[in-house]
This record gives structure tokens, sequence and C-alpha cells, in this order.
């Protein structure tokens, strides 16, 4: 697979745990759902991605409030970032 922003192909898999925080007034008192996909990293450029695991996709659907929450399935899980910068 090459990467979507400078197309090249070294990448490294990555074990993470990212924090998902719900918007809106509602959800100002929810920690979050914590989910822990493996992150795929271009080591070129930084541009990032990670599929959101079947069980929390499912608790996301449920918090998610429903004119923000899409009925799409299959590849509506993918999630990317863009390039990192050093600082």
């Amino acid at each position: 697979m090459y990467c979507p922003s400078c197309a090249s192909d070294a990448q490294a898999k990555f074990a993470a745990e990212i924090n998902i925080h719900l918007g809106g007034l509602r959800n100002i008192d929810n920690p979050g759902l914590l989910v822990f996909p493996n992150l795929l990293v271009c080591l070129e450029c930084g541009f990032s991605w990670f599929t959101t695991p079947e069980t929390e996709l499912a608790l996301l659907a449920m918090c998610s409030p429903k004119r923000d929450a899409s009925t799409r399935k299959g590849d509506g899980r993918d999630v990317a970032f863009g390039r990192t910068t050093a600082a």
C-alpha cells in the first residue's frame, strides 16, 4: 500500500491508544472512548491513518447524535490525519 499523501511505500504499523472525545455540551462530563487501533504511519512524510475497531465503532455510533452519525457501511471507518511537523 502506498501513502496517499506522498506515494511512498515506507510505512510502519504501530499499536496505539486513542481517546475519542464526544463533542457537544451534553458530553461535557463524558471522558470519551478509549480505542486501541493499529496506526499506520508513513515514514517519509508522517501521514498517519487507522481503522476504528468494530466494537468501538458500534459504541461511537450509539453515542453520536443522529444528525452526525453515518449509516454508511464498509470503508467509512478510516480516519486519516495530515502530515506531522517537527517542533
